[in-house]
């Protein structure tokens, strides 16, 4: 059900304010919710952007697990659940999530681009050139990414 006034107001607050990266105030805004509305899947994935913005990795992974487990079949819940993960526990933890999810993600380019940088900063290069291989079979647009992604600039010269 989607929000009604009052907190669709304070919901639009709060998307502001993040796309300014007051992310203080955002929350603040997402506060004023009807505590049943805060759990609305648009409300909890802002919370995720909020989380970010704030670097509260452990809030971040518990929103977005939640989020995951509501909507598996969801690709952004997934990346962002991992990359929660890797900020809150590190590579390693993210990196098991999406090599899991492979099998029901086969065509999705973001998961092998990300499995690529988990592998570049974990020092396995030849891995990370594998999966890099196979995000830009599938979209060649990550390259693009590639070529300023610091988890990736051990392989820049082969880029």
């Amino acid at each position: 059900m989607p929000l009604e006034p009052p907190d669709k107001e304070f919901f639009n607050a709060a998307v502001g304010y993040t796309q300014l990266g007051m992310f203080i105030e955002a929350n603040e805004q997402l506060e004023n919710i009807d505590p049943f509305n805060r759990v609305a899947p648009e409300v909890l994935a802002l919370r995720v952007d909020i989380y970010r913005g704030l670097k509260k990795w452990n809030l971040m992974r518990e929103i977005a697990e939640r989020l995951y487990e509501s909507d598996p079949t969801n690709i952004g819940w997934l990346i962002s659940y991992a990359f929660a993960r890797r900020r809150a526990e590190g590579i390693n933890a993210a990196k098991g999530i999406l090599i899991n999810s492979l099998d029901r993600f086969p065509d999705q380019a973001i998961i092998y681009y990300n499995l690529a940088c988990y592998s570049s900063v974990l020092g396995e290069l030849g891995t990370a050139k594998d999966y890099l291989k196979k995000a830009f079979a599938i979209d060649l647009n990550w390259r693009l990414n590639a070529l300023e992604d610091e988890d990736l600039r051990p392989l820049w010269g082969a880029l």
